[in-house]
């Protein structure tokens, strides 16, 4: 199977940790067929060429992807639909790309030059997991295509994923008024964890004696493998931008609709229960403290703006009744937002149930854009399929 490693950055300025994945996968004699790295703003291509010494390098740089283009229109693509694939016009305007154009870019070059599966990396995740040996927790390196590939060979199965070992996305924090932040988030299972944070600072760890391999339909992005032969299965990945006054905001959850999607088919995802190590904070392994660390207080920010660009769309791609669903989120937004401002002494965060309104607001725009995606997307698998 050819396999490729897929990578998508705003700047392409370090090896790391695409080296480590490559050594990872040398190690344990798999061959890589190509890096696809897509880009937005900057690239070093000292970099590239370093790394074109070791395997072969496709570098896509949104809205400047004249080969991707070139290829489409050969295959008879509209121009309409051609601009709806690779065109971003909030690069344009707001200097943002939604996660799931980005993605897409990587998946169609994927699929243009003659890649079997398509493994997506994020630059912070690592071929290795955390475990905890003698009290100690130690990382412990694991064969990270082998485990993927092991269930993506199966005829049945499309897609191979697993979660992350390493500091939870959202750092140890504790105050009146969390439970109603996390169900105005749509994050009630994050309550349930952060509520014990005295016991394990946040930090997930694996017990790679006892795997646990199962089907699912939650996918992350960064620790992702897609059988790309099975076309016509193959949803896009889809995400937006949203203006929250005057603050161009990036969406969440780009990979969601890869999992609703599969559930509706006869094809599986299955979890292979490989945590790899994500760096989530940049500096591991100090205990991630939020109410000390700007970065960290700014992240969980943009975070939780994302979840709440996400729901919307998310409740009615799985047929949920999106205005009860609102209500009770409004509701406890209110109350939350009040309280992780005062807990965090950050006013940013009183804008929450405003950004809640827009983005339900926005509901219908994004349906549009979801519906001339998968327009779009179709079109190409299906003249994808005739090449």
């Amino acid at each position: 199977m050819r396999v490729s490693i897929g990578v998508i950055t705003k700047d392409f300025n370090s090896l790391e940790p695409i080296d480590e994945f490559l050594e990872n996968a040398s190690k344990n004699n798999h061959k890589i067929y190509s890096v696809i790295i897509v880009y937005s703003h900057g690239c070093d291509f000292r970099l590239v060429e370093s790394l074109e010494k070791k395997v072969k390098v496709f570098l896509v740089k949104i809205n400047d992807a004249p080969e991707i283009k070139e290829q489409l229109i050969k295959m008879n693509l509209s121009t309409e639909n051609i601009e709806i694939l690779i065109n971003c016009p909030a690069l344009k305007k707001y200097g943002k790309v939604p996660y799931g154009l980005n993605r897409n870019y990587a998946l169609i070059k994927a699929l243009l030059s003659g890649s079997e599966a398509l493994v997506f990396i994020d630059t912070d995740v690592y071929p290795r997991v955390l475990v905890k040996k003698d009290d100690e927790v130690k990382e412990k390196e694991i064969d990270f295509i082998g485990r993927h590939l092991e269930y993506l060979k199966k005829e049945e199965v499309i897609i191979t994923t697993s979660d992350y070992s390493g500091y939870y996305i959202i750092p140890p924090m504790n105050f009146t008024g969390m439970k109603e932040l996390f169900i105005g988030l749509q994050k009630e299972d994050a309550y349930e964890f952060l509520r014990n944070f005295d016991e394990h600072n946040c930090l997930n760890l694996v017990n790679d004696k006892k795997r646990k391999i199962f089907e699912t339909d939650k996918i992350l992005g960064g620790n992702v493998a897609i059988k790309l032969s099975a076309l016509k299965e193959l949803p896009p990945f889809f995400s937006t931008v949203y203006n929250v006054n005057g603050d161009y905001v990036l969406s969440r959850g780009e990979d969601t609709l890869l999992g609703i999607k599969l559930k509706k088919s006869d094809k599986k995802c299955i979890d292979i229960d490989t945590k790899i190590f994500h760096n989530t904070f940049g500096n591991y392994p100090e205990i991630p403290d939020i109410k000390k660390d700007k970065s960290i207080k700014d992240r969980f920010y943009y975070t939780c703006l994302g979840w709440i660009g996400r729901n919307p769309f998310l409740n009615w791609l799985k047929e949920e009744d999106v205005e009860k669903i609102k209500n009770r989120q409004r509701k406890s937004i209110i109350i939350g937002s009040k309280a992780v401002a005062s807990y965090l002494n950050d006013e940013r965060f009183l804008i929450l149930p405003e950004a809640l309104e827009i983005s339900y607001h926005n509901l219908e725009r994004v349906i549009s854009e979801y519906k001339n995606t998968m327009r779009a997307w179709n079109d190409f698998i299906e003249k994808l399929e005739k090449r």
